[in-house]
């Protein structure tokens, strides 16, 4: 209490941190000068951190994919924290219910104790908002007729639901150089005729506005040719009435050419085929491998994997996982006396002296597919080198005594596809030429190649073959 001019004592109390005095009677001033004070006064602590953010940004240093180190300022930033936390449910396939998982909150409250989250059903309307507003940002790029859209397109029958699915992805390439990679659908399809397929993608093409829709990649089925051939009729302005249009598959090509292969039963990958399908039949006998493993002193970490029949990169990895691990058969035969019983014979020395050749022959075409399915860089520029590359890898094996059966069936499938200039897009020579390690030599070069080996007959001589060359060089330039 203290005694004021007009000898009357009243309330006033004193602030804690500045020692500031502030009347206090509840008669006459009530608490709003106290509550304004206390939210403003320098010295309070809970005031110190929020004039920092509000005032002053603060360092960050983040690491670049590349090791190098990068510093930048930081701010809290309540649109970006939401559109982050956006992504997080969306990108990461979350249910919305995880935002009330008390081991989240406490783990977003140890990061920034002022953000405050949203509820289950808040999120879901925000993903629903933040979905067309991305969706009219794509739009925008797609409906672009100076932006050249490429599709690439599968479908497939679910294994489980037996349904058919479509799926189609646009790549197109932005200001500054930017590639982006958009899948625009992904619905139920009633079939997988052509004219049901060529329907649903020209739906699909007029629902995002797209003017300038330059190639179609797809896998080489019949169907997919048809489809192709109807799409070519119904959109406007075309390239060269879509002369060009159609891209096969690379990574789907390899595929055939490796199966083709592979349909030839080899003695010893079919005892190891057995040997695997024995031990992974049983949990038990999984186990009991395991430990002869360890009994082995088998330094692999890696485990016997099976074999998908549409993927032939399955039978590499199953090779390459038997192969790491071919002490331990051995040893378990010891431990299991109906292993060698039910498969007839052991994998052996000499089974696993095969099974490393062949691992060898099969390296080219895995690391080819790998190369030729990525999508966060350009790749077309080398489709010609690879296609080359892999049919001097046919012949470099055609009189190998332990491929021979195989080759000429894998050629001839290549030669299918690849084996004349006249079935692959020209497309894919311009980007050949585009690029300042091939130019036109290079290119005068793959054609006299695939002449030569298209001319086994010997009916064209070396100069027709040359002047040939020359000729699609010319009309490629």
């Amino acid at each position: 209490m203290i005694k004021e001019d007009d000898g009357i004592e009243r309330k006033w109390v004193e602030c804690n941190y500045c020692l500031h005095l502030l009347a206090a009677d509840p008669n006459r001033n009530g608490t709003t000068s106290i509550n304004k004070h206390f939210n403003g006064c320098k010295l309070n602590p809970d005031n110190i951190p929020k004039q920092v953010d509000d005032k002053q940004q603060k360092l960050s240093f983040t690491k670049a994919p590349n090791g190098e180190g990068h510093v930048y300022t930081w701010k809290h930033d309540d649109t970006r924290i939401q559109l982050a936390l956006l992504g997080l449910f969306t990108i990461g396939e979350l249910p919305f219910k995880f935002i009330e998982n008390e081991a989240f909150i406490e783990f977003v409250n140890a990061l920034n104790g002022r953000l405050k989250l949203p509820s289950r059903h808040k999120i879901s309307r925000d993903v629903v908002s933040f979905y067309l507003m991305e969706r009219q940002k794509l739009y925008k790029h797609l409906s672009n007729p100076k932006i050249a859209i490429h599709l690439t397109t599968d479908t497939w029958t679910s294994s489980c639901q037996k349904i058919n699915y479509m799926v189609v992805t646009a790549h197109f390439i932005t200001e500054g150089f930017v590639m982006h990679k958009r899948v625009v659908n992904f619905r139920e399809v009633d079939t997988h005729k052509a004219e049901d397929m060529a329907w649903e993608l020209l739906i699909c093409i007029n629902e995002w506005g797209m003017k300038n829709v330059m190639t179609m990649t797809v896998d080489n089925a019949k169907t997919n040719d048809a489809a192709i051939n109807i799409i070519v009729k119904e959109l406007p302005g075309i390239y060269e009435n879509g002369k060009h249009f159609h891209i096969r598959c690379m990574a789907h090509i390899i595929n055939l050419v490796v199966k083709m292969g592979l349909k030839h039963e080899v003695y010893h990958v079919k005892n190891l085929q057995d040997a695997v399908k024995y031990i992974r039949a049983s949990p038990q006998r999984i186990k009991m491998f395991k430990q002869a493993m360890k009994d082995a002193a088998v330094e692999s970490q890696r485990f016997l994997c099976g074999e998908t029949p549409t993927r032939w990169n399955s039978t590499f990895k199953f090779l390459r996982s038997a192969y790491d691990v071919k002490d331990a058969f051995l040893e378990y035969s010891h431990q299991d006396p109906m292993f060698q019983k039910t498969v007839g014979r052991v994998p052996s020395h000499s089974d696993f002296e095969m099974i490393k050749k062949m691992m060898e022959f099969l390296e080219k075409f895995k690391k080819k597919t790998e190369k030729v399915s990525c999508s966060t860089k350009p790749i077309f520029h080398m489709y010609t080198r690879e296609i080359l590359n892999i049919e001097q890898h046919l012949r470099k094996h055609e009189t190998n005594p332990d491929f021979m059966f195989m080759v000429p069936d894998m050629k001839d499938k290549y030669g299918k596809y690849w084996g004349d200039y006249d079935t692959i897009s020209d497309y894919v020579f311009f980007a050949t030429l585009l690029d300042p390690q091939c130019k036109s030599k290079f290119m005068k070069v793959v054609f006299t190649q695939m002449l030569k080996a298209k001319n086994k007959d010997k009916k064209m001589s070396a100069d027709e073959i040359e002047s040939k060359a020359r000729e699609k060089v010319i009309d490629i330039e």
